[in-house]
């Protein structure tokens, strides 16, 4: 029984070791490399990867009757990082690890739990790639949106355009995983008990959600253990929805300020389509990142507070340290086309959640 719950302990420690797509190099030690006083041999450790499942097996020790695993989190600095469960007498283990995960393993075998240890065997690196697609326990999807440049804000000649809109270069280093539908009333139940949905549909966007409110929902989901999520940046939220475009709309240009809109009326639920209700996610064209309903549905809450932008070049920007009203973006079922453009933003008092929901981040 020991020796399963070490494992079992291994793989959750390990499946938090998540660094995004950073390669392993060998600059430093993983471990110390001081000699052991014991006369046991160092076993010999093999490592097998497929998909996200990673197979440790070693050679059995003779006088040996207990065995170690000693792993540290990519990259190493120092000895003190370096983590030990008891396996007993078992001499291979498989667990299922994090899309990201990049550690350093090797074994130890012993004479007694504990003591009287042969020195570490060869070490291992593992890195667990990460996966374009992913669902959580509560059958929320994310995409993986790969770290990039692009211009944030529209051109002064767009149709619907508002002065906050300024273009600048927006860098963002990192990749993250972002939900491909807006949250529904269905998973929104799930965490807090409750729907304070105006429209009731399962599967349609969960609404009436002040910004307080998600964030309480983001806590919850971070409370699971199954990852760390927050609401995107504001800059995170317009990289993903222009998914590489750079058209008012991820499908094309914006024909109308309000009435039909041939490009909106394809990708979103808006004012003239809506029926003055919000719709099922996910029933309209995604765009080239497979997001779907980032034009129209509901408002959907960022982390940001409201400001200007920067009329200069910005690497992984959170906006304002503090202000008066929470960014939202996407407009909704009851707004003009003009109003669910890609580079549409404004600021809203955080505890008003008429026709507001969210999607969530994932960190890789």
């Amino acid at each position: 029984m020991r020796a399963k719950n070490s494992l079992i302990a291994l793989g959750i420690l390990l499946a938090v070791l998540g660094v995004g797509a950073t390669a392993l190099a060998d600059e430093s030690p993983p471990f110390e490399s001081a000699t052991s006083d014991s006369n046991l041999e160092a076993p010999k450790l093999t490592v097998k990867i497929e998909g996200t499942t990673v197979t440790l097996s070693w050679n059995k020790v003779t006088d040996a009757i207990d065995y170690e695993v000693h792993y540290a989190q990519y990259p190493y600095d120092n000895p003190d990082t370096v983590k030990t469960i008891d396996v007993g007498n078992m001499t291979s283990a498989s667990y299922d690890l994090s899309p990201g995960c990049a550690c350093h393993v090797a074994v130890k075998a012993c004479k007694d739990s504990g003591s009287d240890c042969s020195d570490y065997s060869n070490i291992h690196d593992i890195k667990i790639p990460l996966v374009s697609t992913f669902k959580n326990s509560l059958g929320q999807e994310f995409k993986l949106i790969p770290a990039g440049t692009f211009i944030m804000g529209s051109p002064p000649n767009e149709k619907g355009r508002i002065n906050d809109e300024t273009q600048h270069q927006v860098s963002l280093t990192q990749p993250f995983y972002i939900q491909t539908t807006e949250v529904t009333q269905n998973q929104w139940s799930k965490v807090m008990k409750n729907n304070p949905s105006h429209f009731f549909c399962p599967t349609c966007p969960v609404e009436m959600v002040s910004w307080d409110d998600a964030q309480a929902y983001v806590d919850e989901m971070n409370r699971m253990g199954e990852g760390t999520y927050s609401l995107p940046t504001e800059a995170q939220w317009e990289y993903a929805a222009r998914a590489g475009s750079t058209t008012a709309f991820y499908n094309g240009g914006i024909k109308v300020f309000s009435g039909y809109d041939p490009n909106l009326d394809a990708i979103g639920w808006y004012g003239y389509n809506s029926d003055n209700k919000t719709h099922p996610v996910g029933q309209k064209s995604p765009n080239a990142w497979g997001l779907y309903d980032m034009s129209g549905n509901v408002l959907e809450w960022c982390r940001d507070w409201y400001g200007d932008y920067p009329s200069s070049a910005v690497t992984n920007p959170t906006g304002p340290l503090s202000g008066p009203f929470r960014v939202r973006r996407g407009g909704s079922w009851l707004y003009f086309s003009a109003y669910c453009r890609s580079a549409f933003r404004n600021g809203h008092n955080r505890e008003d959640g008429s026709n507001h929901g969210f999607r969530l981040v994932r960190e890789p």
